[in-house]
């Protein structure tokens, strides 16, 4: 069989559809659809979209249009039989321009009838045919349609199922599983055929509707109701015809069989215009039976024109038909074909029945087609159809010109190769938008899987930072930055920096987009300077697992260094790295560079004076820059933003020095200390303050170094007894001392050695209990000596307010005094 050549328009595109659960109805230039769900679609063919969508209580199943086109009946899935106006912008004139589809949910109120039993039904002249099923009775039900007016019932016909005990199992599902076609013939010539016609209505010429359907039906111009139940049975009744009697008087039902295809029945039509109108009736059977009923032509004899039956048989399994005057156009499974079904011209001559060799079936080269509407003919002379895929696409086909002919004529060879480079040069474009679209895909999947593993990132990050505060725990986050501050010469110049170390141990990725984010802050601001923080930022370009990254950052701001500091370290991710300037829309690119970035906070590490440090023998004696007492206290003061230029110098020249006493019990609980010595645990706790990361560096309780500003610097630590401490015993302490001319240089050790001492006593790791009762006596002359320490810092404040005259220098000579007291007899911290 030839192929015939059909162009195919794709309209429109809705979800995947079910053969058995699609309803089709087209009118004029709007499209009736639903397919199986609550949603009825109403489509404009002419603008190519979804004007009205019309929401039912329940899955519709059955749709038909009232004669006067004015109103839609749907039959949904619960068995009630819902009846609404048209939206009027369907008739009405301009045409809703709105770019969304108008909704319209269906009340109650519409329901006019309610039978769990519903299959199927029909409407001609202003009369509702209904088919339910009863256990074993197939019920029609007649009513007049008055409108608004409740339906009033005409008549009741019943027909009983038949025992398909000749079928086998999956013949049987399949029969139960189809729905009932239901359909009127109208006989050629009446007022309803001339005011519509419509695939759903056919007609016939009126000698074969006369044969088929009886005399009666013949003179009032009654419709029939042709029935195609899923057991292959054809029944079919008038509909204005009354009820006849038998001959003992009892009520003849008026339902008879014309034919039974022992399959579903899928379409009945009538095709093959005569001059009187279409002259055969056409059934398609669910498995390719075609059965077609013709009038027989007036014999040369004289005797009655009669009619035949003739079975066919097409390439099943049939999903849809239609027809047109001469052609039965269906789908099976894998294609779309034309049946042309006029017979031979020798057939016709010699008066005999058409033969199944004289119909001649062309593939239109369309697969998938579940639903059929049509066939039409456009302005321009051409036949069209409307078919719906299984996966939801709209079509139109537009059929070949001439195929009425059969096979069609044979091409010239230029006019083929022509063909065949244009069917070339389509799959190419085609091929080359293939490439196009797999490319932006591939795009958008790695950009969703790089935002997964950003997203898998924050998580880590968020919720190390929640045990972190929760508890201190001995667990290494997955995702840690830790550094150490260095000093560094370049160019003649020594400047103290940080090496910080970024360490991925995650079973993530650190790819292109992210970026180690460094803020300086100084805990307290020179007045000199104009900012006290500053910021560094690394773009990572690839840190796969276990992987390490170094950068180094200086801590001087501003020509100056202002110790201590706190380094807040963080990874961000740039949303703009997710899709490059030439992948993603102007808009999309716009969108992202305005969200910013995505940032989640690794740890804080803070640089003190500790930190910095220098031992003896690290760096050349010639930065060695020693400062007196009076330039170290004035460099501390500056430091805290206090103006030194009406400061006098202090008469003591000598150098300045704090202790700091601490429990052994406390330090060898926390510290995990387990030597007895003195000796050893003095260098033990002076390694663990000055070189944590270098253990084993000091080898003597007495450490020299310098301080960040170059001034000379003393650390001892010894052990000492307090005897009149404990009420149990003496108490055993460490005592660390520093020593230095400079000032600033002291408090700032001194601050640090206590930062590290809180630190350790909130560290929840190292479990620590007293249980000593201290002597009230000590602890009372404790609080008497800082009283009196306050004291003398309160008179000295209130002569200065009050304008006395005390000199400055006096003034600094008291405030000395006093940090030089709290400094070298502190507490002791147990």
């Amino acid at each position: 069989m030839a192929a015939a050549r059909c162009s195919v328009e794709f309209l429109s595109e809705f979800s995947d559809c079910q053969s058995d659960s699609v309803r089709f109805i087209r009118e004029d230039t709007n499209l009736f659809l639903t397919s199986g769900h609550r949603d009825v679609l109403i489509f404009s063919v002419q603008d190519r979209k979804v004007k009205t969508v019309i929401q039912f209580e329940d899955s519709v199943t059955f749709l038909d249009l009232s004669d006067d086109k004015h109103r839609l009946y749907a039959l949904c899935k619960n068995g009630g039989l819902y009846c609404i106006p048209l939206p009027q912008q369907l008739s009405s004139s301009p045409v809703n321009k709105s770019p969304e589809p108008m909704l319209h949910v269906v009340s109650d109120d519409s329901l006019v009838l309610k039978n769990a039993g519903l299959q199927a039904f029909t409407i001609v002249k202003k009369i509702l045919v209904t088919l339910s099923l009863d256990k074993s009775v197939w019920s029609f039900n007649l009513y007049e349609e008055p409108g608004s007016k409740p339906f009033c019932k005409l008549a009741h016909i019943q027909i009983t199922t038949v025992t398909t005990c000749c079928l086998n199992v999956a013949d049987k599902e399949t029969s139960v599983s189809s729905p009932p076609v239901l359909t009127c013939i109208h006989p050629e010539g009446s007022t309803s055929v001339k005011t519509h016609q419509s695939d759903l209505h056919p007609h016939l010429e009126p000698h074969l509707f006369r044969l088929l359907f009886g005399v009666d039906a013949a003179l009032v111009s009654s419709p029939v109701i042709l029935c195609g139940l899923p057991d292959g049975r054809i029944c079919c009744f008038p509909l204005l015809v009354p009820t006849l009697t038998g001959p003992r008087g009892e009520q003849r039902s008026p339902i008879r069989v014309l034919q039974s295809l022992e399959q579903p029945i899928v379409f009945i039509g009538t095709c093959i215009s005569g001059e009187h109108g279409p002259q055969s009736l056409i059934v398609v059977g669910q498995r390719g039976k075609l059965l077609m009923v013709r009038s027989k032509p007036r014999s040369s004899e004289g005797k009655e024109a009669d009619y035949s039956f003739n079975e066919h048989s097409v390439r099943g399994p049939v999903l849809c038909a239609c027809v047109d005057d001469k052609r039965l156009f269906y789908s099976s499974l894998n294609d779309f074909h034309a049946l042309q079904l006029t017979t031979s011209s020798s057939s016709e001559a010699m008066g005999t029945e058409p033969q199944l060799q004289a119909l001649i079936s062309n593939s239109l080269g369309v697969c998938r087609v579940i639903a059929l509407a049509g066939p039409y003919t456009n302005p321009t002379g051409s036949v069209q159809l409307l078919a719906l895929s299984s996966s939801g696409r709209l079509m139109r086909v537009n059929l070949p010109q001439g195929s009425e002919k059969g096979i069609l004529s044979r091409l010239s060879s230029s006019l083929a190769g022509q063909r065949v480079k244009d069917l070339l040069a389509s799959i190419g474009n085609v091929w080359e938008r293939a490439e196009s679209l797999k490319q932006k895909l591939q795009e958008k999947n790695e950009s969703l899987k790089q935002l997964n593993q950003v997203l898998n990132i924050c998580s880590l990050l968020l919720e190390s930072n929640g045990k972190e505060k929760q508890s201190n725990m001995d667990t290494k986050p997955l995702i840690s930055c830790h550094g150490a501050a260095r000093w560094s010469s370049l160019l003649q110049k020594t400047s103290l920096t940080l090496t910080c170390v970024l360490e991925n141990s995650s079973g993530c990725t650190l790819e292109h987009g992210w970026t180690l984010c460094f803020q300086v802050h100084s805990f307290y601001q020179h007045p000199n300077t104009e900012s006290a923080s500053s910021s560094y930022s690394f773009p990572l370009r690839k840190l796969d697992s276990g992987q390490k990254l170094d950068v180094t950052i200086p801590l001087e701001s501003n020509g100056g260094l202002f110790l201590p500091v706190k380094v807040c370290c963080s990874l961000s991710f740039s949303l703009c790295a997710l899709f490059g300037p030439e992948a993603s829309s102007p808009g999309v690119f716009q969108l992202l560079k305005e969200a910013g970035s995505i940032s989640a906070t690794l740890n804080t590490l803070t640089v003190d004076w500790l930190d910095a440090l220098r031992l003896e023998g690290s760096f050349s004696p010639n930065d060695i820059r020693c400062n007196t007492v009076s330039e170290g206290i004035q460099a501390f003061l500056r430091s805290r933003g206090v103006s030194t230029k009406h400061l006098d110098n202090i008469s003591n020249p000598g150098p300045v020095a704090v202790v700091v006493s601490v429990s052994i019990e406390l330090l060898k609980s926390k510290l995990h200390l387990s030597t007895t010595s003195s000796l050893e645990s003095s260098m033990s706790v002076l390694n663990w303050l000055v070189s944590p990361e270098k253990i084993g560096s000091v080898k003597s309780p007495v450490v020299n170094a310098y301080s960040p500003d170059g001034c000379s610097v003393k650390i001892m630590a010894k052990e000492v007894t307090l005897g009149d401490f404990y009420s149990e015993g003496p108490l055993e302490a460490l005592e660390i001392r520093v020593e230095s001319s400079s000032v600033a240089a002291v408090c700032g050790l001194h601050h640090a050695i206590l930062r590290r001492l809180l630190d350790l006593l909130r560290d929840s790791s190292a479990q620590y209990s007293h249980t000593r009762n201290l002597k009230a006596q000590s602890l009372c002359e404790a609080v008497r000596h800082v009283e009196s320490l306050y004291k003398d810092l309160q008179d000295a404040q209130n002569k200065a307010a009050l304008g006395g005259e005390m000199k400055t220098s006096q003034r600094s000579d008291v405030l000395f005094h006093i940090f030089q007291e709290l400094r070298t007899n502190p507490l002791v911290i147990l």
